[in-house]
């Protein structure tokens, strides 16, 4: 039984939308080089190499955080689609932010904490 045109198109995006949400990837290894091959593939063999080193890089520092900021770590985490080096800032800029924040008084953590979602 041959495939129709649109049973091959729907075939095609399945496999792209699963590969770009990176579903099914449960090693973020293979996330990371999946993301720098689409992202880079027009730039060549070099640039998909740099992207990978520094995504495995910035990944390897965020993972050395120290326990105290797990809950941002993993609240940072959800944007590795991003790429490793958008999860660090955004760790480095909400430790910042927690260390100014702790210093307002408690009448405004309900405020603060409805901004950490």
């Amino acid at each position: 039984m041959p495939l129709h045109l649109a049973q091959i198109a729907q075939a095609a995006l399945a496999v792209t939308l699963t590969l770009s949400c990176g579903l099914g990837w449960g090693d973020e290894n293979d996330e990371i080089v999946t993301g720098c091959h689409f992202s880079n593939a027009e730039w060549g063999y070099e640039a998909i190499d740099r992207c990978v080193k520094d995504n495995q890089a910035n990944r390897e520092e965020v993972l050395q955080y120290p326990p105290q900021y797990k809950t941002i770590v993993e609240r940072c985490r959800r944007k590795r689609e991003l790429g490793w080096s958008m999860v660090k800032l955004c760790v480095d800029q909400d430790i910042k932010a927690e260390n100014e924040l702790s210093s307002y008084p408690v009448d405004r953590h309900s405020l603060i904490d409805v901004c950490r979602l």
